[in-house]
């Protein structure tokens, strides 16, 4: 498959994906009762990756278990030794080495050999790789789980958008658009600011570190109506979830919003209601809104 994302690429990419998330949601209703983070938000974006990036798909709950150990850092669930997320990292940089070293004896048409081959004169180093491969694996699924979870989520908190989108699946565009704004994966990042400059009153110096605080923004009022309101039909949605652009805008943006669309999408053709089943659990952490836990029960168009 052509890692360039072409127009035929891409529509190989969205009809396979389609077929993953078609076969999540039917193994979902078929069960019944799920830990939906688990079985579907996890899934579709670990197999997406691991497919586009090289890794084996079978390997991807290693990739799930490195990157929870690494983003939930400060949550007891997941470390419960302090070293826990450095091992986690070595033990990733490892696996991406040997992928490297197979690739080089058998390039394949993936991101990793793409990575690993030399492009105008220059390589990548051993460390550059390796800190690639972690934003590929960590980024590439942890953020567009906790987006589906969220939104999901929010479909239940909110059973008129959830008949909204049944009734009309052209809003799924939309509908991904508020979902990204409501529940915003990534709560913060640091910036370094490059010259002197004044903002709302405020100057901020040159070498000076400013935190952007994402959710705010997406919630603010001078910049959306009822920005507290969860609506799917919102136009416009400038929201920040992906970075305010420039060089720092999400590498993965379109990949993400791919993936959610088809998962959101093909739920609203296949499947009625959506119940809590239990307590939904939050990841403990300052830079990640994450969703650990969302028991539900789904079932079946009728």
């Amino acid at each position: 498959m052509n890692r360039g994302f072409t127009p035929k690429a891409m529509r190989m990419l969205e009809s396979h994906f389609r077929d993953v998330a078609v076969s999540l949601i039917d193994e979902a209703l078929e069960t019944g009762e799920i830990d939906f983070v688990d079985k579907v938000s996890a899934e579709l974006p670990l197999i997406a990756i691991a497919e586009l990036v090289g890794i084996p798909v079978e390997d991807r709950r290693k990739v799930f278990d490195w990157s929870n150990t690494m983003i939930g850092s400060t949550d007891p669930d997941f470390n419960q030794d302090p070293n826990a997320p450095m091992i986690a990292s070595m033990e990733l940089y490892a696996y991406s080495n040997e992928l490297a070293l197979q690739r080089k004896a058998e390039p394949k048409d993936d991101i990793i050999t793409t990575l690993i081959s030399e492009h105008d004169g220059d390589v990548l180093s051993e460390h550059e790789f390796d800190l690639f491969m972690l934003l590929l694996a960590v980024a590439g699924n942890e953020t567009t789980r906790n987006g589906i979870s969220h939104g999901t989520l929010a479909m239940i908190e909110h059973p008129d958008q959830w008949a909204k989108l049944k009734a009309d699946t052209s809003l799924v565009t939309s509908a991904v658009e508020e979902i990204l704004r409501w529940g915003t994966p990534v709560n913060n990042f640091a910036r370094t600011a490059v010259c002197d400059v004044e903002l709302h009153g405020i100057t901020i110096k040159e070498g000076e570190t400013v935190s952007m605080l994402y959710p705010s923004a997406n919630r603010d009022e001078a910049v959306f109506s009822n920005p507290d309101t969860f609506d799917i039909t919102r136009n416009p949605n400038p929201h920040v979830t992906f970075g305010g652009g420039g060089p720092h805008f999400c590498l993965g943006a379109n990949l993400a919003r791919l993936e959610m669309r088809i998962l959101f999408e093909e739920m609203a053709k296949r499947v009625d209601s959506i119940e809590l089943t239990g307590e939904v659990r939050k990841l403990r952490s300052s830079f990640i809104h994450g969703i650990k836990t969302l028991p539900v029960r789904l079932r079946p168009a009728k």
